[in-house]
């Protein structure tokens, strides 16, 4: 008997040591697709690369305006996903005739958001059309379509092969955020997106460009992380790469700080 209490005793302290560690996980809210019918769709590839770095990933549901604030305090960070085009009306411009389909109450909600999470300072993540909405939030403006606005040569943008093949190159900026995370300033990415950064917010700064010159990440240097990212790393975390692994990496660690920081309060 003496022995089965000492095991189960031993046995509740390793779960209630598993439960605190696992508490101290920071809890990272990502974004859905909302279709048509109101479901929610989302690539599982996201919440892998948070899990591989030791996040929580919790798709985050549209709630009403009075609840993002309150929603925005309960999660230790945020990404904001890709979807379909985004609303001109948001900065100021008409509908192109090559525009796509745009869900303009998602985009409403997404920007406050964004601009809750960068008012409470907390790291936040736009991959994709996400980096496109932090630049709209802050006050920047889309090419509607790259093929018919873009001036200059452009490169292949919107690629046919599959999500982890590296279509085009990018060029990490000197001094940027994302360089010293990555550590890598030349390489080739993913894409899959016919709409871009066009006017860069006066709030943010550019960190990638191109080989064509379009903007491909985007930094804030009033906040303690934030940035935009025009391709998918998150493809290439989940696959061993090691310089999208330490973004994911240092972007946890971020959140866990924040996490530390909210307990304390």
């Amino acid at each position: 008997m003496d022995w089965v209490y000492k095991t189960g005793m031993f046995l509740k302290r390793k779960e209630e040591f598993k439960y605190m560690k696992n508490s101290l996980k920071p809890v990272i809210g990502i974004t859905a697709r909302v279709e048509k019918d109101q479901t929610y769709t989302l690539d599982p590839v996201y919440g892998k690369a948070i899990l591989q770095s030791g996040g929580l990933p919790l798709i985050v549901p549209n709630v009403d305006e009075e609840d993002i604030p309150a929603l925005c305090e309960r999660l230790d960070g945020l990404i904001v996903t890709g979807g379909g085009d985004i609303n001109p009306t948001l900065y100021g411009e008409e509908p192109h005739v090559r525009l796509g389909a745009v869900y303009p109450g998602g985009d409403q909600y997404e920007k406050e958001l964004i601009l809750n999470f960068l008012k409470l300072d907390k790291p936040f993540i736009g991959m994709c059309r996400g980096l496109q909405m932090l630049n709209i939030s802050l006050g920047g403006t889309n090419y509607q379509d790259l093929e018919a606005q873009f001036e200059g040569t452009l490169y292949q943008h919107k690629q046919l092969a599959m999500r982890t093949h590296r279509t085009h190159s990018v060029e990490l900026e000197d001094g940027s955020q994302l360089l010293e995370i990555m550590k890598e300033k030349n390489f080739h990415v993913n894409s899959f997106h016919h709409q871009g950064v066009k006017d860069v917010s006066s709030e943010l700064r550019v960190a990638a460009r191109a080989a064509d010159g379009l903007v491909e990440a985007l930094e804030s240097d009033k906040h303690q992380f934030v940035m935009g990212i025009q391709w998918h790393p998150e493809e290439f975390a989940v696959q061993g790469d090691e310089a999208s692994k330490r973004l994911f990496d240092r972007f946890v660690k971020e959140c866990a700080k924040d996490k530390g920081q909210n307990q304390e309060m």
